[in-house]
């Protein structure tokens, strides 16, 4: 890589000379580039490839910033041995590699479903029940799975897990305790979860970390001897490191040089235990460090910039950066008001076309909402219209059901001791429940071979011979995970295509899944690496290896989550209203500071122009505004106090909208919903939110009008939303596990 093509800020950054550095690259500035220069900068220096780890926080980037330094260092042929991992995998390479040192030998790994489906297990056996009452809370398997793992990720202990989980702004005695009669009831299950780990030698996706964080601190020795195997490690996305992979890193400190990057301002994973604000201390926390900043971004225009650098000031936090624009001026934001999400859909689709017909592109274009709902409207109008799209977010194919059914075959290929992939596997085929798949199961493990095991099932004269007919195909292709699933697929058709007869998905509309599930195991040596990456990436999308093998000139819909790293020329941010930005479940001043956050990702994916579509008429308006909804209810009907249930549209043949109602309840009838003209309310409502202005602060509330341009809808006149923030409130693995 030639360093002149670089900027100052990222020249200085990348032959950085000291031990340890920040680097802080707002977003559109080039950190993937900045990255890829230093790992360049070090070999041409002297230093061996195999002795540099790049690490970020998905495969996919990983795997793109090393295959970027392969390509740019191309004069250097040593430049193809730079590796680059997740911090998932980057651990469970390591106890692949030194399983005996960090006492894991023989160790397998199970994901998150499975982990959920083990504490329900544990729950039944302890309390003879699928889910846990305590007062009005409701606890079950994938609520204390989610427990256990913030527990675990944020190196809490088991009574602040269950408070920020169950009983988040709430503090005082009675809530401490409730907090007790939570801890009182699961501790048993989170220490036969444990113990049931431990006895059949799994490790879930949070051990891997743990293992390796609180293995390394305890050993010195160990910890020596892994971290001289590496002298430099370059860190992507560090915002979004949790206080466990901090602890991972802290054994790296002395003899390696840390090369962190990220944006404090792009940091939206509180929800999974991220900590942006050790951004803030990494000086005090890290000894002998420096912190960089980048601020010209390549990206977006500076009237999209103007925009994104505003939202930030308006913050309380320091977030100490200001983004211009190296491309100049373009385009003022748009800010577009519609009646409804249907008005916005076809907005947004109509758009698009005209934009198609001046010669732009489908991939042009992106839709970004808060929630994966947001977005299923703008994909029905895609879908409509015949434009060509693809979605982004929500529950990714890896971790559908019909997919966990034909992997579980291929889970028993690479280790036939996993009990849960057995247990799954055995109540596909009729006949079997949970008694006999049990009974099964404890006959095989007295046996040391796969094809023993499969005997068992041959003598069990199951109704389809089928069921193990399949393993024994299956057995030889070990290495060969993309013609193990098409087998896996041929043996399962009838057995899925019976299972899946009653549900709104058939089988034949699910089997197409499996060509894409094919190019990814086609990247996997043998059916063991298959199903370790594929418990290793759990947030992968195989929408991305889809685009790459076909035609990808598609508009791109996705939630702002799964947006981190996209960009294009024309983008669309739906739901900018009340109760979605901030979201209405946000109440504290982290809450809202996340959210805002959010935001800010968004607005910056957009290249040239950028579209803020918000209406007050909308569920989330609604939602977000309940208290003035339910005055207005309350004046509807004098006396009552009323609840609002949402709106309902009335659609013709050709999906026009004929007519709107507002619902509602009164307290006082029970069950009975009563409707309102729409045109009543939102009169009412908008008189109500003016005259309570006063009373609540919004991100937008003082948005200067140099900023964006608005564009108001045809039909109906709605006067500039406000933007709603929150009042702000207050706020063996058994030795590594705090049960206090």
């Amino acid at each position: 890589m030639n360093l002149d093509n670089l900027n100052k800020q990222q020249l200085a950054a990348a032959t950085y000379n000291g031990k340890h550095l920040l680097v802080l690259a707002g977003a559109g500035t080039g950190k993937t580039r900045t990255i890829i220069a230093r790992a360049l900068h070090l070999i041409s220096t002297g230093v061996q490839p195999s002795r540099i780890k790049i690490l970020s926080f998905t495969k996919k980037s990983a795997l793109e910033i090393a295959n970027r330094i392969k390509i740019e260092g191309a004069k250097m042929p040593e430049a193809k041995q730079v590796s680059g991992s997740t911090f998932h995998s980057w651990c469970m390479d390591l106890i692949t590699r030194y399983g005996s040192a960090f006492g894991l030998d023989g160790y397998s790994c199970i994901d998150e479903e499975d982990r959920e489906s083990a504490i329900s297990i544990a729950i039944g056996n302890l309390y003879n029940k699928k889910k846990l009452e305590v007062g009005e809370k409701q606890i079950k398997g994938s609520l204390l799975s989610d427990i256990y793992s913030y527990a675990v990720n944020t190196r809490q202990n088991l009574s602040t897990a269950i408070k920020m989980k169950l009983y988040p702004m709430q503090n005082g005695e009675q809530v401490d305790e409730k907090v007790k009669k939570v801890k009182e009831l699961i501790e048993p299950v989170i220490r036969a979860y444990i113990e049931y780990k431990r006895s059949r030698r799994y490790i879930d996706y949070d051990d891997m970390l743990m293992a390796v964080a609180s293995i390394l601190k305890q050993n010195t020795e160990l910890k020596t001897f892994v971290s001289s195997l590496y002298d430099h490690i370059l860190i992507d996305e560090m915002q979004d490191t949790n206080p466990l992979q901090w602890m991972l890193l802290e054994s790296f400190m002395d003899n390696c040089h840390l090369f962190c990057v990220g944006d404090d301002a792009q940091s939206i994973y509180a929800f999974r235990g991220a900590d942006f604000k050790s951004i803030h201390s990494f000086v005090d926390r890290v000894p002998n460090s420096d912190v960089y900043k980048l601020e010209e971004n390549y990206r977006s225009t500076q009237e999209i910039l103007d925009l994104s650098n505003w939202l930030l000031d308006e913050s309380p936090l320091n977030y100490n950066k200001h983004l211009f624009a190296h491309r100049g001026s373009g385009h003022k934001p748009i800010m577009q008001f519609v009646n409804n999400e249907w008005e916005e859909a076809e907005f947004i689709t109509d758009n698009i076309e005209k934009n198609i017909l001046d010669g732009l592109h489908y991939k042009n274009h992106m839709v970004l909402s808060r929630t994966i709902l947001g977005t299923r409207k703008v994909e029905a109008a895609c879908i409509s219209k015949k434009i060509p799209c693809v979605v982004y977010g929500g529950t990714t194919l890896l971790r559908t059901r019909h997919v966990r059914d034909v992997i579980s075959a291929l889970r028993i290929i690479a280790n036939f001791r996993d009990e849960l992939a057995w247990v799954r596997y055995l109540k596909l085929w009729q006949g079997v429940g949970d008694v006999m798949a049990s009974s099964l199961i404890e006959k095989m493990f007295a046996y040391s071979t796969l094809q023993e095991c499969v005997g068992i099932i041959k003598l069990a004269g199951l109704k389809d011979d089928a069921s193990y007919k399949l393993l024994e195909e299956l057995i030889p292709l070990e290495h060969s995970p993309e013609d193990a699933i098409s087998v896996a697929v041929k043996w399962l058709d009838n057995t899925l295509s019976r299972l899946y007869k009653s549900e709104q998905w058939s089988w034949e509309s699910r089997k197409k899944d499996f060509d894409a599930l094919k190019l990814v195991a086609r990247q996997s040596k043998n059916i063991s690496s298959f199903i370790t990456e594929y418990i290793l990436d759990p947030v992968a999308e195989l929408s991305n290896v889809i685009a790459a093998e076909s035609d990808n000139d598609k508009v791109v819909i996705s939630t702002i989550h799964s947006a981190k790293g996209l960009e294009a020329d024309i983008c669309y941010v739906v739901g900018v209203m009340p109760g979605m930005f901030p979201s209405q479940k946000a109440e504290t001043e982290d809450d809202i500071e996340e959210d805002r956050r959010c935001l800010y990702v968004a607005l910056t994916r957009a290249k040239d122009k950028l579209y803020l579509m918000t209406s007050l008429n909308s569920n989330a308006a609604i939602r977000g505004n309940r208290d003035i909804a339910k005055r207005i209810v309350e004046i509807d009907n004098e006396a009552n106090t009323g609840l609002l249930c949402g709106t309902v549209q009335k659609r013709n043949e050709q999906r026009e909208i004929e007519s709107t109602v507002v619902l509602y309840k009164l307290d006082s009838t029970g069950h009975q919903t009563f409707q309102m003209e729409e045109t009543e309310f939102w009169d009412k409502f908008k008189r109500a939110a003016m005259q309570n202005d006063e009373e609540r602060a919004y991100f937008f509330n003082n948005l200067p009008d140099y900023l964006v341009e608005k564009v108001m809808a045809e039909r109906q006149g709605i006067p500039q939303p406000r933007f709603p923030k929150r009042a702000a409130k207050e706020f063996n693995p058994f030795d590594n596990f705090d049960f206090s």
